[in-house]
């Protein structure tokens, strides 16, 4: 017997038309992803291989004027209740003045992106971000309890003795942060984002590389 040429070959079943169908569409599908997929790492090798000087300088005046505007970027608050205690000695008397202060410390901690050194070359701009920094605290007192008849407590030392204890607070939240890898990966994660948002399609065409100041790294 005789086949013609639009008949299937012995052995050879033809798949239905609704399932040829399906596995284009699954096929189509599949490149579309993997295209989407790989296009941000194909047009950055691009931009790498052939950079564009004119793209990056714009690229590197944009981001000085954003982080200019921006002034400030907060990685992390601190949220605490302390107490302070402070004594006076008086010679051949002993304890002249106790003092007790319950307070509320708040601290932001960040970077004064004032301070980001922004440099172009090639397809590359780099930032070298200053160290963290306290933005802004406040240590507020909640109740103050003198033991002060002999030598009563005054204005001015009460300012100082809330003045010390609040530098000291500072100190070490600042410490904590600048030695959290975390909080500096949650810092330069948050730039990232800043910076794309700022830059747009060019985040794929040009490299933006960020260094830590060596006290941090």
């Amino acid at each position: 017997m005789r086949h013609s040429r639009g008949d299937p070959s012995p052995g050879r079943r033809r798949l239905p038309g609704p399932v040829r169908f399906l596995i284009r569409m699954v096929s189509t599908a599949m490149i579309l992803a993997l295209t989407i997929a790989f296009l941000p790492y194909v047009t950055r090798w691009a931009g790498r291989l052939w950079p564009d000087p004119s793209r990056t300088e714009r690229v590197s005046e944009i981001l000085r004027h954003e982080l200019k505007e921006s002034a400030r970027l907060e990685t992390m608050t601190v949220d605490d209740d302390g107490v302070l205690t402070a004594t006076v000695q008086a010679a051949l008397i002993g304890e002249v003045q106790r003092v007790t202060i319950e307070y509320t410390y708040h601290a932001s901690i960040g970077v004064d992106l004032e301070q980001v050194r922004v440099t172009a070359e090639g397809g590359t701009v780099a930032l070298k971000l200053p160290a963290m920094e306290i933005l802004s605290d406040s240590l507020t007192p909640t109740h103050i309890d003198r033991q002060d008849f002999w030598y009563p407590l005054t204005e001015k030392r009460r300012d100082q003795l809330l003045s010390e204890e609040r530098e000291k607070r500072a100190q070490a939240a600042l410490a904590d942060a600048r030695n959290n890898p975390e909080i500096r990966k949650k810092m330069t994660e948050k730039l990232q984002r800043l910076i794309q948002s700022w830059i747009g399609a060019d985040t794929w065409l040009v490299t933006v590389e960020m260094t830590l100041p060596e006290e941090e790294t």
